[in-house]
């Protein structure tokens, strides 16, 4: 957990380099929400597949909306509900709920940081997970409805499925899958701690996650495992499903392509260290920040297309929009909209390191943390 690793954040990151749904019915609230075809962005990287792109427009200019001031840093990446809510956690141990035009409706108050992404899940309940070790499940209305204890901290990212399956991991080496009620239905145990990738969910049901024993594990719906893949590297990132592939970064800088039947179909250096996850775009090009501060632009045979330059390390993980935008930020306090072509569309100064990933609402509004206290909406 963050304080077996070290006594601040910030150094942990150093390390790094790092619904109201009611309208419907059970089962289209299941069908919509694991296709990921509505208007929000419930979890980290958008959809179950975790490739991080949205079907609708990001901002097309760089204005800041508005800011809010937290008592804390922000690095868990926002999620969206359907009326445009925004959710995201602080190092203060807060879970804020945010209205579209900037005012905190509520804040369920945690014993410590929060440092991944919460995820939103039917009936728009809202589960995170804490340096304490567990995994909290909050009403809309900010109530608690239960909580799970683990033996590590919990820094991912939870992906329910179309049942209402929560699966997340642990520092504990474990895969964790509950059921809505909080109960445990099975765990997995990898060889070392997952740190923080997140479980991603192909359209098979197969359940993929990394660890920092320098496997890729794919399993099965009932915990049993089908099989995993050794990298080179520590996996902290979240793997991504495209067609037929998974696409995962390493530690030792190489992105991954993995077929699933668990085959190495390529791999690609990316010349530095990465602790971004990919992005896949909608003709499988993939997008990956570097520690030296390079945005590579992959395509789906594994050669490189392009790398944009930001100004220092981007360890956060990109967004896609609609239109092939891609949005990032970095070390540099920057954050980019960068053109599928590789050119700049526009850049925005926030001040401070960038951690957190964007979430794009429907109304073309990008949200994103910082770790100035501060959560921004960009976009007019």
């Amino acid at each position: 957990m963050f304080k077996n690793i070290s006594s601040s954040a910030k150094v942990f990151f150093s390390c790094l380099g790092i619904m109201a749904l009611m309208m419907y019915s059970t089962s289209t609230i299941s069908t919509i929400y694991a296709q990921g075809t509505t208007n929000i962005f419930p979890m980290y990287r958008h959809n179950l597949q975790r490739t991080g792109r949205v079907p609708f427009a990001g901002p097309s200019n760089n204005d800041i909306k508005w800011s809010i001031s937290t008592s804390g840093e922000i690095w868990s990446s926002p999620v969206i509900d359907a009326d445009g809510v925004i959710y995201v956690g602080g190092t203060d141990g807060n879970l804020l709920s945010v209205t579209p035009n900037g005012k905190v409706l509520w804040a369920y108050k945690v014993s410590d940081e929060i440092f991944g992404s919460p995820t939103i899940g039917l009936e728009g309940v809202v589960y995170f997970g804490s340096v304490d070790g567990r995994l909290y499940a909050i009403s809309p209305d900010g109530k608690l409805k239960w909580k799970f204890q683990t033996k590590g901290a919990v820094h991912t990212s939870p992906a329910i499925d179309s049942k209402g399956i929560v699966y997340f991991g642990s520092y504990d080496g474990k895969l964790y899958a509950l059921g809505a009620n909080g109960k445990l239905l099975w765990n997995y145990q990898t060889g070392a701690e997952i740190f923080t990738s997140s479980p991603a969910i192909g359209t098979d049901n197969t359940i993929y996650i990394g660890s920092r024993d320098k496997h890729l594990y794919a399993l099965n719906t009932d915990g049993s495992l089908k099989w995993k893949f050794e990298t080179e590297g520590k996996i902290d990132t979240t793997p991504a499903v495209g067609s037929g592939v998974i696409y995962v970064t390493d530690t030792s800088g190489k992105l991954y392509a993995v077929n699933v039947d668990g085959t190495l179909k390529w791999s690609f250096n990316l010349g530095s260290q990465t602790y971004s996850s990919p992005a896949i775009a909608s003709d499988e090009t993939v997008y990956v920040g570097t520690q030296e501060g390079n945005l590579c632009s992959i395509k789906k045979d594994g050669t490189l297309k392009w790398k944009f330059k930001a100004e220092n390390s981007i360890t956060a993980s990109p967004t896609i929009d609609a239109n092939d935008v891609i949005y990032v930020g970095s070390w540099d306090g920057k954050l980019y909209a960068v053109n599928n072509d590789g050119t700049l569309k526009w850049s925005t100064t926030i001040g401070e390191q960038l951690l957190s990933s964007p979430a794009i609402g429907s109304k073309n509004t990008l949200y994103i943390g910082c770790v100035n206290w501060k959560i921004y909406a960009i976009g007019r």
